[in-house]
């Protein structure tokens, strides 16, 4: 009897947790940035979150993706869309705050902006804002400011210009280790001496039984 070997069947679902109340209905973003404010101003560290748009603007939900340091916080691509794909959202308002009370935006507050705004553009779910919470609901809006949109995205159309080496550097960035390459027909080639060595020695297994019988 042959060895069945499963490919395991997974499914992604939204949990909810515990809604940010108020007293006043939250239909724009702007409504979002003054919950988030209040939420968010006596934290001791950087928080970074999300809050996905309906394609009226008005906010379907929020989730917090990355907790940092007292002036420092990882964002990473993955957890900016995750939440958005799976709310369906039509565009996204990224935000954080900062402890020091401080609005001006830092360089890899800017750099952030940049690298999110053309991977979700190229998503199809762009960024609207980017805000900057600080005390008192005093916040930075990259958009107020004329910052978003940056530079704008350029598609290419001619093969020569596919460097798919691209992804391979800012995976190393994100810290992920390089390891050994294998294309897709090495793949298959490995696959099928293993086949036919499995059944070769099958053979010759069943051929010794027959023998012996």
């Amino acid at each position: 009897m042959s060895k069945k070997f499963g490919l395991d069947q997974v499914a992604v679902r939204l949990v909810k947790e515990a809604p940010l109340l108020s007293d006043e209905e939250i239909s724009s973003p702007e409504d979002a940035v003054r919950i988030l404010g209040d939420a968010f101003q006596d934290y001791d560290r950087e928080v970074v979150g999300v809050v996905n748009l309906r394609s009226d603007n008005v906010p379907i939900n929020m989730t917090i993706i990355s907790m940092g340091t007292l002036n420092q916080s990882l964002v990473h691509p993955r957890e900016v869309l995750k939440a958005a794909f799976l709310s369906n959202a039509a565009s996204i308002l990224l935000f954080h705050n900062h402890p020091s009370g401080s609005l001006e935006p830092s360089k890899d507050d800017i750099a952030i902006t940049g690298r999110m705004q053309q991977l979700c553009m190229l998503a199809g779910v762009p960024v609207v804002d980017h805000i900057i919470l600080g005390g008192n609901q005093s916040y930075y809006s990259f958009r107020e400011k004329k910052i978003l949109p940056m530079e704008q995205i350029h598609y290419s159309v001619d093969l020569n210009d596919v460097d798919l080496k691209v992804a391979e550097k800012e995976a190393e960035n994100y810290g992920y280790k390089k390891t050994e390459k294998k294309s897709i027909k090495k793949s298959l080639e490995e696959n099928r001496k293993k086949i036919a060595s499995s059944q070769k020695s099958s053979g010759v297994k069943r051929k010794q039984e027959t023998l012996i019988e």
